[in-house]
């Protein structure tokens, strides 16, 4: 008997090379397909522990397993949920782990547009829920309508409720089932992610990966891909990699340069110097030490002054001149004369 497991989110086969890229468990039609190729017309033992995904690549799965020649036995040990429930409409015999989860609910899509462009994605999202329907209804012998409303409430069914649904011909023995997993995600990259990684990446590098990759889960290795092996295998690719990080990170100490060099502060040019050449401190802690400086100056200056006070308030004879109008210039230069003579020894 074949093994097929079907965990993690349910993708597209385009974006299965970046999955196994990262090491994120994930399920594809080609990788399904694969596994089938290798089975052959073997009986199938079909895995499920999966929060959903992709409603259309799902229908593929689905369509690939009911195919098959050989008997086809689900057994649902963690969460069927959403499009990984569809999948598992596909088992001759579909059996749950006490502690499992099924969960049925409404394609959604994300639409943007007028009344017009609204109206046709709620349509067609009700097609969708149509032909979801229709796994769940070959399976069970229960009507569209009730179905249909059990997806509009976004239905949670334990083993027993599966059961009782006859979406489900089975519980597995407790001993078998592995822990309750209570969330529903998918844990799908978001959109954004994999355009990033494959806008970054020229088309023949990428194929050049998917090769590789397919080819280590032929020999039985399945091991994410590091940094040692990018550079091994595909040079082109880890010195694009490289010249776009350099490239980054030049920009990036331009800029803190360009910041440094704004301050612009008189009197702060060894400062200014340490942090280019020696601390590459940013723009923003050069400034906190540049006032820190700055304050410890002024405080120096004022404790020169009050010893210099003190030292002619010492002289004798007189006391640091007031500025109240009642000393005459004529003092003030004796005052002073007398105070640089006390700092000369006493020497003309």
């Amino acid at each position: 008997m074949k093994k097929i497991n079907i965990k993690g989110p349910i993708i597209s086969s385009n974006d299965q090379w970046i999955y196994d890229w990262f090491g994120i468990e994930a399920v594809s039609p080609s990788k399904v397909d694969q596994a089938l190729t290798e089975a052959g017309e073997e009986d199938l033992e079909v895995i499920i522990n999966s929060g959903g995904g992709s409603v259309f690549d799902a229908s593929d799965i689905y369509t690939a397993l009911k195919s098959h020649s050989g008997n086809v036995e689900v057994k649902i040990v963690g969460i069927a949920a959403s499009a990984a429930s569809v999948i598992a409409m596909a088992g001759n015999s579909v059996k749950m782990a006490p502690t499992a989860q099924m969960m049925i609910h409404n394609a959604s899509m994300v639409a943007a547009g007028d009344y017009r462009d609204l109206n046709h994605s709620s349509n067609f999202l009700q097609n969708v829920n149509q032909t979801i329907a229709s796994a769940y209804k070959l399976k069970s012998g229960k009507e569209y309508e009730e179905l249909l409303s059990m997806m509009d409430a976004e239905t949670w069914l334990t083993p027993q409720q599966a059961l009782e649904n006859h979406l489900i011909d089975g519980i597995l023995f407790a001993e078998e089932a592995p822990k309750v997993v209570a969330n529903q995600s998918a844990e799908l990259l978001p959109p954004e992610v994999i355009e990033k990684v494959r806008n970054g990446l020229m088309e023949q590098q990428r194929n050049q990966v998917v090769n590789n990759v397919v080819g280590k889960k032929q020999e039985g290795e399945g091991k994410p891909m590091n940094l040692e092996q990018l550079k091994n295998d595909h040079p082109e690719l880890y010195k694009q990699v490289k010249d776009e990080g350099h490239e980054e990170g030049v920009k990036a100490e331009n800029a803190r340069i360009k910041a440094i060099e704004e301050l612009g502060v008189i009197g702060s040019e060894e400062l200014v110097t340490k942090a280019k050449f020696e601390t590459k401190a940013s723009a923003e802690s050069l400034a906190v030490d540049i006032i820190k400086a700055q304050k410890e100056q002024g405080f120096n200056f004022l404790k020169n002054r009050e010893v210099d006070a003190e030292e002619l308030n010492n002289v004798e004879g007189s006391h640091t001149p007031e500025n109240n109008g009642s000393d005459t210039d004529e003092e003030a230069i004796n005052v002073m004369a007398a105070f640089g003579k006390s700092k000369r020894g006493g020497r003309n």
